[in-house]
């Protein structure tokens, strides 16, 4: 019996000792592919909250188009209700949620507001 003992503990000693030359950390740069785990819940967790949220998006979008018209920001709502959640569910590469993947870069645009009412701050402090 203690021959046996001895044979199964040499055994996983050997097994336990060779372990660290295979189990090596491979850096981000020479990895290929992505994790599997990531892939995983991108296809079954994320790509279906983006299809939902892209849908749900579309709704609201309809919604306040009688609100963005008349500010003559449609695009912008456009982009983020719309696009972003359509870019993030269709065309982001599965299992990317990495800063290489983020959402894209929104222009702004260089109009500005113009007040429709008669007064200005400016014109108010100099009445007394």
């Amino acid at each position: 019996m203690n021959r046996w003992c001895l044979i199964i503990l040499f055994t996983i000693f050997l097994l336990t000792s060779n372990l660290h030359s295979t189990a090596h950390a491979t850096p981000a740069k020479y990895r290929v592919g992505h994790e599997p785990v990531a892939m995983m819940a991108d296809g079954v967790l994320a790509r279906p909250l983006g299809l939902a949220s892209t849908v749900i998006g579309s709704v609201f979008f309809v919604v306040t188009l009688p609100f963005t018209i008349p500010s003559d920001s449609v695009g912008a709502a456009k982009r983020q209700m719309i696009d972003y959640p359509a870019w993030f569910t269709f065309k982001r590469p599965l299992g990317e949620f990495g800063s290489r993947y983020e959402r894209p870069i929104i222009k702004k645009t260089n109009k500005t507001f113009q007040s429709t009412n008669a007064t200005s701050i400016k014109g108010e402090g100099d009445r007394r």
